[in-house]
């Protein structure tokens, strides 16, 4: 009896969307050329996704010691935390972490949750693991290497069951990746840095830290495209929360 009363309650998959904060910066490092010099608060999200097959963590944000970490990028970013993703997920098993890209504010504590799968392609690791200098400080100063990670180099439908779909979006980084979710016939789309904002897909702008703009427009017009989605962007408030 237990047990079915267990198995109905995980047959839904659920999504918690996370504030792990905020990033104070200059606009233009979320659209290049629009607003430069003005100040403004940018958030940071993690998104909990509970499947029957396991618990899959979208990003994992930066971490609560960005003081020691960050180094000179706090010369440009001032990060404001409002959730310890650890110490709030200190009680739940994550299975798999799904990182849109290995810049900081998205895997810092990726290391955190060392039982964890991390499906990552693998151009994004090389990349991270090596990075030219306009993309140094980005990423973290050391990734570690002795992770369980699973490397993929194109989609991936990570239950077969349509769920939670890994889509391929480079651009921004050139491994970067979103997330399709379907969730009971309602699809939503995890951008991340794919595209920052709803501004940028609307006057065309470009992120101020990008790999390759061509992608980056190519990545734009995928999510023109999509029908009947609800889109989550990598850095703007979502009607979600």
């Amino acid at each position: 009896k237990r047990f079915l009363i267990n198995l109905n309650i995980f047959s839904i998959m659920e999504l918690e969307i996370i504030k792990n904060g905020y990033l104070e910066c200059d606009k233009g490092f979320v659209t290049l050329g629009r607003d430069m010099g003005k100040l403004v608060k940018i958030p940071v999200y993690c998104f909990l996704v509970r499947h029957p097959k396991g618990n899959v963590l979208i990003d994992t944000g930066f971490s609560i010691n960005f003081e020691k970490t960050w180094g000179k990028r706090l010369n440009f970013f001032k990060p404001i935390l409002e959730k310890d993703i650890v110490e709030y997920l200190k009680n739940t098993k994550i299975d798999f972490i799904i990182n849109t890209h290995l810049h900081i504010d998205h895997s810092e504590n990726n290391p955190a949750f060392e039982n964890a799968e991390i499906i990552v392609q693998k151009e994004e690791f090389e990349f991270a693991c090596n990075p030219p200098s306009y993309q140094k400080y980005a990423y973290p100063y050391k990734i570690d290497k002795n992770l369980k990670y699973r490397f993929i180099e194109n989609d991936l439908d990570l239950f077969g069951d349509c769920s939670v779909k890994v889509i391929r979006t480079p651009g921004h980084t050139p491994g970067h990746q979103s997330v399709l979710l379907n969730i009971e016939g309602k699809k939503i789309f995890i951008v991340g840095d794919a595209c920052y904002s709803s501004e940028n897909l609307k006057y065309h702008c470009l992120p101020g830290i990008v790999w390759n703009p061509d992608k980056v427009m190519e990545c734009y017009d995928l999510i023109r495209n999509l029908e009947d989605t609800q889109i989550i962007f990598g850095h703007e408030e979502s009607n979600l929360v």
